[in-house]
């Protein structure tokens, strides 16, 4: 089965094994590599600094990553964390898709520095929703030991020294606390490694003051980007019928723009509801098996990928240019024949 102008179409026969396929490497490989993410079973084993806290035979997940840095050195930027001060060191473009309004701090601020028992942490602008989530969209922070331990942050970060300069940084939740076992394991755990494991990395650039990523790339990939959400845009510009459906992705993107002033989500949300639009309007109801493919796919990066944005635009990038050479090769062979037929 094709679509438009040959591009062919994997059926559900084809589709389903594929996916049951990923569902099994997600169980066997990724889902006990995520939930231990950078840690040793020694620490996962551990006892640390705040299990006494937790209800008595809780169950924790453990993930953690060392740095080039004191103690001293990376306590700061966890203080910071709070949509009020710091952000999360994670993906903004995906937090602010909610409208919760969060921006990386890139220096340390002297007037983010205290913390005591009892501080709220929010997760999210107050006024998120109407408000409406004011008791869930935040922390409280429950137990503080300078440069050793804070919890809850939102999780409950520890710090180990690794020698005369280097760090581990370790943070543990409980498993318990993640709702349903079910719901927790096909959904929670995945996204949550994603945001835990960018802003584990986020503190770690910081306080070595080394980037994750050369400047050079994210450029490259924020080009990559613009690309795309251009492509969308011409998509839906190219075919008057298709005019009034390009109204969904402007209103994904519209709120998380206004609300946050954030480009990169608003242009994630125009990308990703643009796509799912244009796709069902081009292929109809033979998109849903390549769609559902394709968004494991694109979870299976966010799982890989040390900084997800950058892989998504070095792929549009090469998307672009792969874009470019077929029209290229289009227009060369359609002079090629023009010639042909003037010769004759």
């Amino acid at each position: 089965m094709v679509g438009p102008q040959g591009v062919p179409l994997p059926r559900w026969r084809l589709v389903l094994p594929i996916l049951a396929a990923l569902v099994a490497v997600y169980a066997s490989v990724l889902h006990p590599w995520l939930m231990s993410w950078g840690a040793t079973p020694a620490e996962v084993g551990a006892a640390l600094p705040g299990d006494e806290l937790a209800p008595r035979g809780s169950a924790f997940f453990t993930r953690g990553i060392t740095i080039d840095a004191p103690p001293s050195a990376v306590w700061p930027w966890i203080l910071q964390i709070g949509q009020d001060r710091g952000g999360f060191y994670s993906y903004t473009w995906l937090e602010n898709l909610t409208g919760a309004n969060i921006h990386n701090a890139g220096v340390i601020h002297p007037e983010w520095q205290a913390r005591a028992i009892g501080d709220h942490v929010p997760m999210a602008r107050p006024d998120l929703l109407g408000g409406r989530l004011e008791g869930v969209s935040h922390t409280k922070i429950v137990a503080l030991e300078p440069e050793r331990m804070i919890a809850d942050t939102p999780g409950r970060f520890v710090l180990r020294p690794g020698g005369t300069r280097a760090t581990r940084l370790l943070v543990r939740e409980s498993i318990d606390s993640q709702g349903p076992a079910v719901t927790r394991w096909l959904a929670w755990d995945s996204m949550h490694f994603v945001m835990v494991q960018r802003m584990l990395r986020g503190i770690k650039e910081r306080a070595e003051g080394r980037p994750l990523v050369p400047a050079g790339m994210i450029l490259a990939a924020r080009l990559g980007w613009v690309l795309a959400g251009a492509g969308v845009l011409v998509s839906f510009l190219a075919r008057r019928r298709w005019w009034p459906w390009l109204s969904l992705p402007v209103a994904a993107a519209l709120p998380a723009l206004s609300g946050t002033g954030d480009g990169d989500a608003a242009l994630a949300a125009l990308l990703a509801v643009g796509i799912t639009v244009i796709g069902a309007l081009a292929f109809g109801r033979r998109w849903w098996a390549g769609y559902t493919l394709l968004a494991a796919i694109v979870l299976l990066v966010f799982l890989v990928a040390p900084e997800a944005y950058v892989a998504f635009g070095v792929a549009f990038d090469s998307a672009a240019l792969v874009a470019l050479a077929a029209l290229v090769l289009r227009l060369r062979r359609r002079r090629a024949t023009e010639h042909a037929t003037a010769i004759r």
